[in-house]
């Protein structure tokens, strides 16, 4: 597919691995940019491990990953690796690491070093739990970040325990975060002329989506319990079961409550001073989710979905994987794209998340084999056969 997408001509050079990292610059090579992915040769990305997959050609996480980008083998702890790094670093746009802090500089591909090679350059440096302080050197990965940064403490249901978010929130909000900084890093360089470093800690990232609870404790002290699925400052606002299956309904006013009772034939309630607000329902929850999961049990999903849509409340069932991806809406809006695997043949994966009417995003390179690329790559930072021959002889190159 022809690439007409914003960051058309932005070289990045990727050598990052895992999950943050990695779906950082899936965005930016989604939106354009020409992705070099520096691999380990024979080796590779450790995600490319995930199920038992051949590393060669990747596991589906791996593929999830990892689209839009080329994959370059280089050796980072090898001398001559370094100095290849150096070398493509010159004649780039971007570099995004996420190693421990330190890792870099000790490589010598650390900002301070890079930046004297090339002024312009963006460096963006992904860690668990930022540059200093008495973490910053404790390994962190998705389940540890939302661990320690609330988001297990908050899941769940009140006396059961902790549980994470199913997606990997953490590395993929990190991930958004760092594309979208390195886009701000690209315009204030389009204004200036200078290069910068983007240090992003994946603490922070999850933190965030906290945005609205956070602020309230700090500014009360509030303890929230764990939230279930439901809303502490919203009734009802959650899951329901009904006879085959689970549904929300989601009363985020006033208004909603009152449509729902009437639609049930149950106007009663809002005669009822307990439920008379949404502030007085949150202080007399059980009571009502209590008397509305009786109702629910009688009838089926379909039924209560259609009531509600009916009486104008929101409402929508809990999909699975396989009710999630059967949704004709999902065909309607182009979610899923089918594309060709060199080796694999056809399979599936996301579209472009968000759509450009000027400069659209799109799927162009297939998640690349380990080290598929170097040959490709180096020709064009302008090695010759015979000095690309000699790197993979030097075990520098894969």
């Amino acid at each position: 597919m022809e690439n007409q997408g914003p960051l058309k001509g932005i070289r990045v050079i990727d050598v990052s691995h895992q999950a943050a990292g990695p779906w950082c610059t899936t965005l930016l090579g989604d939106m354009g940019a020409d992705v070099w992915k520096i691999e380990k040769p024979d080796r590779g990305d450790s995600i490319r491990y995930a199920r038992g997959a051949d590393p060669k050609v990747g596991s589906y996480n791996f593929w999830g990953l990892n689209r839009n980008k080329r994959s370059v083998g280089v050796d980072i702890k090898h001398p001559d690796g370094v100095a290849l790094v150096r070398e493509m670093v010159a004649k780039s746009d971007v570099l995004v690491e996420n190693f421990r802090p330190g890792v870099m500089d000790r490589l010598g591909l650390g900002y301070e070093a890079l930046s004297k090679i090339n002024p312009r350059l963006i460096y963006a440096s992904i860690t668990a739990f930022g540059d200093k302080g008495p973490m910053a050197q404790s390994p962190g990965m998705d389940l540890i970040i939302q661990a320690t940064g609330g988001m297990m403490g908050l899941t769940g249901f009140p006396d059961g325990p902790p549980a994470k978010a199913a997606g990997p929130v953490a590395d993929i909000s990190s991930g958004i975060y760092a594309a979208y900084a390195i886009t701000l890093g690209l315009l204030h360089r389009e204004r200036t002329g200078t290069g910068q470093k983007i240090d992003l800690a994946m603490l922070d990232a999850v933190i965030s989506l906290l945005a609205d609870i956070s602020t309230a404790y700090l500014n009360t002290g509030f303890d929230y319990a764990k939230f279930g699925n439901g809303h502490p400052d919203l009734v009802p606002y959650q899951a329901f079961q009904a006879c085959d299956g689970y549904f929300i309904v989601a009363c985020l006013t006033n208004a909603f409550f009152n449509r729902l009772c009437k639609g049930l034939g149950r106007e009663e309630l809002l005669q009822n001073p307990k439920f008379a607000s949404n502030t007085v329902r949150c202080k007399n929850r059980d009571e009502i989710v209590t008397l509305l999961q009786e109702i629910f049990l009688t009838n089926s999903c379909e039924h209560w979905i259609k009531l509600c849509q009916d009486n104008d409340v929101p409402s929508c069932r809990v999909n699975n994987l396989k009710d999630l991806f059967e949704m004709e809406q999902l065909k309607a809006i182009g979610s899923v794209a089918e594309w060709q695997h060199p080796q694999s043949g056809p399979f599936r994966t996301m579209n472009v998340i968000f759509r450009m009417s000027q400069t659209p995003g799109s799927l162009r390179i297939p998640p690349p084999g380990l080290a598929q690329h170097t040959d490709e790559c180096l020709s064009e930072l302008g090695k010759s056969a015979e000095e690309i021959a000699a790197l993979k002889g030097s075990g520098a190159c894969g």
